[in-house]
């Protein structure tokens, strides 16, 4: 399920919500292949990151790893969202390079 732009937008950093408003119509279209590259590669790395963090304090809230900070994560909703937000972004951006390069 998609996740809205409103809870996208208050989920996300600045530079985040940047990236993201561009994998939508019509900033999508009008960027060029060479920076769609770069969105395609940043989004990636954005989603890694954030599936990685997600999958950590998946097994810090079970007990099964020790936390990074003083107390172990209780929840991680928000950082599957946001690894999810980052997988759609890089799906649109992906579509629209094959479309493009074609």
């Amino acid at each position: 399920m998609a996740i809205s732009k409103s809870n996208a937008k208050s989920l996300c950093t600045q530079r985040e919500w940047e990236l993201l408003s561009q994998s939508w119509n019509p900033e999508l279209s009008q960027i060029t292949p060479g920076r769609l590259r770069q969105k395609v590669q940043r989004a990636r790395t954005l989603r890694d990151k954030f599936r990685d963090l997600a999958r950590q304090q998946s097994g810090e809230a079970r007990g099964k790893r020790d936390p990074r900070s003083t107390r172990p994560s209780q929840s991680n909703q928000n950082t599957q969202r946001k690894a999810q937000i980052f997988d759609e972004a890089l799906e649109r951006f992906q579509a629209r390079l094959a479309e493009v390069d074609e």
